[in-house]
C-alpha cells in the first residue's frame, strides 16, 4: 500500500518536512457516509510523486465499522434512487458532468498530485471523465426492456430492467478520475446505490469526483466513499449481507480474491485485471505513424496503463528501420515535472512502483538485454523518475515479456511474418488489447478474428477506449463481464420477465 497510516494525531513522515518548511495548510479528509464527511480513527498522508517532499494530503483511513456504515446508508438509500424517474437520475449525473467541466483544472492538478500523470494528459482525463458522466447521463433515458410475442393472444409478455441494489465499487490510482467515472456513472443512471473504495494513492481525486456528484444533488446515502487500506478493507467490502454486485479494477491477485469472496455470497462480480499488451507491425505499415504510436502506447501516463503497450513484435524486413524510428522518438519525449506545460512522461505513482519497476530494469542489465534507450531509474528523493526505456534481444521467457511492467519500458524483438506476430502476441496470460500497424486490409481483418483480446486496434495504439462501447479482455485481464456503453446496463441491472394478461 502506498500510502503511510498513521494515527489521529500522529504525523506522516512526508508530513514532517512539509512542516519544517513551514506548509501547514494541508487539507484533511474524511469518509463520505450517508450524504456528511466524517473522520475516521486513523489518517494516511499522501505525498506528490513528483516531490515525495511535499504532503498533499491527509485522509481517513476506513476501518471495517465504517464501512459497515457506508453499505448501511446505501441500503437505507437505495429503493428511494431507485424510484427515482430515469430522467432525474440522468439529469443529476449531467450537472455533475458540468460541474466538473468548470472544475477541470483543479481536477486535473489534484489528479497530477496523486499519481504524477503529466498535466496536459491529467486534463485530457478529466475530460474524459466528463464524457462519461454525459454518455450515462443520456444512456438514462434509453429503452430498458422489451416486449416479446406470447402465445396467448390476450397476454403481454415483456422484460422490464431494475436496479441491482447496493454496487461495490473498487477502483485503482492509474486513472483517478476515468475508471471510477466509468463504473460510477451507469450504476447511478440504472438506480443503485454505492459503496466505493478508491485505491488510497487517488483518494484526493476520488473525493473531489465525490463533492462534484454531490453538488449536483445526488441524494446523500446514494454514494459513499471509504479510503484506506484495501488489504484492511477487503472483507468487509466483499461480506457485507447488503452487496448485490461488485466491480473491481486492479490486480489479478487481489481482482480474484474479492471475486471468490463476493460470489460466495451471490454477488455479480466484473473484473479487469491488466494486460501485457502487444503490437504487431509489418513491412508494409507506414512506419512513422507505427513508431509515433508504439512511443506513445507505451510511455504516455508513464506506462501506468492497463492497455499500455508493453511488447512490439516487427516484421523482420521492417525492424532495424522501425526500432531505429521508435527509439528516436522515444528519446524525444520530455521526462520532468508533470506540472510543466510541456512535460511528456512524469514520475511513477508511488515509491513501490519505482521499486518494482526498477527490478525489472535490473533484469534487463543482468539478462543481457540490448538498452536501445533509457534502462535507468532517477533518486527516489528527487521523484520517482524513469527513463523511457526500449529493450531488445529479450528471451521469451523473460518476465520482462510475461508480466505486466506498469512502467515506461516496451520490448520489441523481429518476427517472420503475420501469422508468427499473431502466435506471439497471444503468447501471454492476458488478453486486454492488441494493436496491428499494417496497410493490408485482409491482414487487418485476420488479425481482428485471430488475437485473443478483447480490444482491437489497427494502425493506432494499443491505450484508448471510447465511453459508448463495450470494454474489457480475455484470458486472465478479464472475467468476461464487460463495462462501459450498453454492457455497463447489463451489468448493473437485473431482468424480470413480465406476463399480463386482462382479468
Amino acid at each position: 500500500m502506498p500510502a503511510h497510516v498513521v494515527g489521529p494525531r500522529a504525523v506522516g513522515e512526508c508530513r514532517d518536512v512539509a512542516t519544517s518548511t513551514g506548509d501547514r495548510s494541508v487539507r484533511e479528509h474524511g469518509l463520505l457516509i450517508g450524504g456528511e464527511f466524517a473522520a475516521a480513527a486513523e489518517t494516511f498522508d499522501r505525498c506528490d510523486p513528483a516531490h515525495p517532499q511535499r504532503l498533499t494530503g491527509r485522509f481517513a483511513a476506513a476501518a471495517g465499522t465504517d464501512v459497515a456504515r457506508a453499505y448501511a446508508a446505501a441500503a437505507e438509500a437505495a429503493d428511494g434512487w431507485a424510484r427515482t424517474s430515469a430522467v432525474q437520475r440522468g439529469e443529476v449525473l449531467r450537472r455533475a458532468a458540468d460541474l466538473l467541466e468548470g472544475r477541470t483544472e483543479e481536477a486535473a492538478r489534484r489528479l497530477t498530485a496523486d499519481m504524477g500523470k503529466a498535466i496536459r494528459d491529467a486534463r485530457a482525463e478529466a475530460g474524459r471523465a466528463v464524457a462519461i458522466l454525459r454518455y450515462h447521463a443520456a444512456d438514462a433515458l434509453q429503452p430498458s426492456g422489451a416486449t416479446y410475442p406470447s402465445a396467448e393472444p390476450d397476454t403481454l409478455l415483456m422484460t422490464i430492467s431494475e436496479p441491482v441494489g447496493v454496487v461495490c465499487a473498487i477502483t485503482p490510482w492509474n486513472f483517478p478520475l476515468a475508471i471510477p467515472a466509468w463504473k460510477l456513472a451507469p450504476a447511478l443512471a440504472c438506480g443503485n446505490a454505492v459503496v466505493w473504495k478508491p485505491a488510497a494513492a487517488a483518494s484526493g481525486s476520488a473525493l473531489l469526483l465525490a463533492e462534484v456528484l454531490a453538488e449536483a444533488e445526488l441524494p446523500p446515502g446514494v454514494l459513499n466513499v471509504v479510503t484506506g487500506s484495501g488489504a484492511a478493507l477487503s472483507e468487509p467490502l466483499t461480506s457485507d449481507p447488503s452487496l448485490a454486485a461488485l466491480t473491481f479494477t486492479g490486480s489479478v491477485e487481489v481482482g480474484n480474491g474479492v471475486q471468490s469472496a463476493a460470489v460466495a455470497r451471490g454477488a455479480k462480480v466484473q473484473l479487469e485485471l491488466g494486460g501485457k499488451n502487444p503490437a504487431v507491425v509489418l513491412a508494409d505499415a507506414d512506419l512513422e505513424r507505427a513508431a509515433e504510436s508504439v512511443a506513445a502506447g507505451a510511455m504516455l501516463a508513464t506506462g501506468q496503463r492497463c492497455t499500455a503497450t508493453s511488447r512490439v513484435y516487427v516484421q523482420s524486413a521492417a525492424y532495424e528501420r522501425f526500432v531505429s524510428l521508435l527509439v528516436e522518438r522515444v528519446e524525444a519525449l520530455r521526462v520532468g515535472d508533470p506540472y510543466d506545460e510541456s512535460t511528456d512522461v512524469g514520475p511513477l505513482a508511488f515509491a513501490e512502483r519505482l521499486q518494482a519497476v526498477r527490478g525489472y530494469l535490473e533484469i534487463a542489465h543482468e539478462g543481457g538485454a540490448a538498452i536501445l534507450a533509457g534502462g535507468t531509474a532517477g533518486d527516489p528523493a528527487d521523484g520517482y523518475y524513469v527513463a523511457p526505456t526500449v529493450l531488445a534481444e529479450v528471451p521469451a521467457d523473460s518476465p520482462l515479456l510475461r508480466e505486466e511492467i506498469f512502467g515506461p519500458v516496451v520490448v520489441v524483438a523481429p518476427v517472420p511474418d503475420l501469422d508468427a506476430g499473431i502466435e506471439a502476441a497471444n503468447d501471454t496470460p492476458f488478453g486486454l488489447s492488441a494493436s496491428l500497424f499494417s496497410s493490408n486490409l485482409d491482414g487487418a481483418l485476420s488479425f481482428a478474428r485471430r488475437i485473443a483480446s478483447g480490444q482491437v486496434h489497427i494502425n493506432r495504439e494499443t491505450a484508448g477506449a471510447e465511453p459508448h462501447v463495450p470494454f474489457g479482455g480475455m484470458k486472465g485481464s478479464s472475467n468476461l463481464q464487460r463495462e462501459q456503453g450498453k454492457a455497463a446496463r447489463r451489468f448493473f441491472t437485473n431482468s424480470k420477465t413480465v406476463y399480463v394478461r386482462p382479468r
